[in-house]
């Protein structure tokens, strides 16, 4: 998903000439291996476990929901963006990600996505079967960035591309308000500068949340 969404923002926001998309060839990874990985650097992530079968989606929702007291939210993990505005090409189940508001329902949702097809705009006709789900702890989403590190080829560096409007829309936001999508690069022997950082934090509008941004985007780097 990270890969394609950078790949097609830069198409729409920035000159070619400037910027060249260059993929990690041979590294992909789900979900909740990115997950395991943002957590070894102390990037913050909402409380998950992976489920392959329906019976350990339940087992799994209702530690959630006495570890937390809210729902969870139901994801099924492909090789592949898009997952939200998928469907399921065995069944008529809309979408790869779902609210179970109570363990029951995360059982059930779970027997409509493990062994079937998603489709989404990334995977073609035929879909990706999802052999395991990830439910996490279902959070109050006050607002969604956007943030991808990629690498600037001419000016061998790589670079931060952030926006203040995140969500699954990123890619109709860089081409619809193009001024709301943002990058900075990135000294790789020293990194971020203070004087970046700052004008990181105002452009995602978090300066109530300074300490806590700063810390997140440095981590997500080293990472």
């Amino acid at each position: 998903m990270f890969r394609s969404i950078t790949k097609n923002i830069f198409k729409k926001s920035f000159r070619p000439s400037r910027l060249i998309y260059t993929p990690f060839r041979g590294i992909k990874l789900h979900e909740y291996q990115a997950v395991q990985l943002l957590k070894k650097y102390d990037v913050p992530v909402p409380h998950g476990q992976l489920a392959t079968t329906p019976k350990e989606a339940l087992t799994v929702a209702q530690s959630i929901y006495e570890m937390t007291g809210t729902g969870a939210v139901v994801k099924a993990q492909i090789l592949g963006g898009g997952r939200g505005k998928g469907h399921f090409k065995e069944n008529e189940l809309q979408s790869g990600v779902h609210v179970a508001k109570n363990p029951k329902d995360a059982k059930t949702i779970a027997k409509h996505m493990l062994g079937f097809s998603l489709v989404t705009k990334q995977s073609g006709h035929k879909g990706l079967k999802v052999n395991s789900v990830y439910l996490v702890e279902l959070l109050d989403i006050q607002k969604e960035l956007y943030l991808a590190f990629a690498l600037d080829r001419e000016a061998s560096a790589p670079v931060l591309v952030y926006s203040p409007a995140g969500g699954m829309e990123i890619e109709d936001i860089a081409i619809d308000t193009p001024e709301l999508i943002f990058k900075e690069h990135i000294n790789e022997n020293s990194g971020f500068t203070d004087e970046q950082i700052e004008r990181i934090v105002k452009n995602l509008s978090l300066e109530d949340h300074h300490d806590e941004t700063a810390k997140a985007i440095q981590n997500l780097y080293t990472c």
